[in-house]
């Protein structure tokens, strides 16, 4: 891999309360440790029965021109719940140089398959800090939980229950920030249901 991942955040809206429609920010403050014109991204989605599934949308400026300086390059590759996306940065990152890339994404789940977590890739290793963030209808019952696991048996190690951070127009956000997360080499999750988990 070109890059290593500085820091991380990311962001599921669950827009209505029959949890069909999403949306996601996922914001990367990389660094080149070769250089490298070409960013790869990879993620899960685990939603179902749209007929095509659109593609997440780089948050980017413009150059003189007015052409986009970061672009999807090629279509998104889908295997399974697995998804590829190569971003071109518009320019030559050199080693030791920082590039910031920001994705939305607008999703569906019309055969509710989605499974309700949002996590980091076990094997993503990231410098500084990661940052989790649910915002979700007030729904009855509701029971957020940041868990970390062990990357190779996915055994959780901790488990808390979180609290909104905020409430407004019938919607929570909760959200957690991990700091130094590579530090027990631990993956890092939100899951969210009714009643105790």
């Amino acid at each position: 891999m070109s890059f290593e991942f500085v820091t991380v955040e990311h962001q599921l809206e669950i827009v209505d309360r029959n949890s069909t429609t999403f949306r996601s920010e996922h914001k990367y403050r990389i660094r080149a440790k070769e250089p490298s014109r070409f960013f790869i991204r990879q993620y899960f989605w685990t939603g179902d029965g749209v007929e095509k599934e659109p593609v997440p949308e780089v948050v980017t400026g413009v150059d003189d021109w007015g052409f986009p300086n970061q672009r999807i390059h090629g279509p998104l590759l889908c295997e399974e719940t697995s998804r590829i996306l190569i971003v071109d940065l518009g320019r030559t990152v050199e080693a030791g140089e920082e590039e910031f890339v920001h994705f939305r994404h607008k999703m569906k789940d019309l055969n509710r398959k989605f499974e309700r977590r949002l996590s980091v890739k076990p094997t993503t290793k990231v410098l500084d800090n990661i940052v989790l963030r649910l915002i979700i209808p007030d729904l009855d019952e509701l029971v957020v939980r940041y868990r970390s696991f062990t990357r190779d048996t996915k055994k959780v190690v901790a488990s808390s229950a979180l609290k909104a951070t905020q409430s407004e127009n019938g919607r929570l956000t909760f959200e957690k920030t991990i700091f130094n997360p590579n530090e027990k080499n631990l993956g890092h999750k939100l899951e969210w249901g009714h009643g105790k988990r």
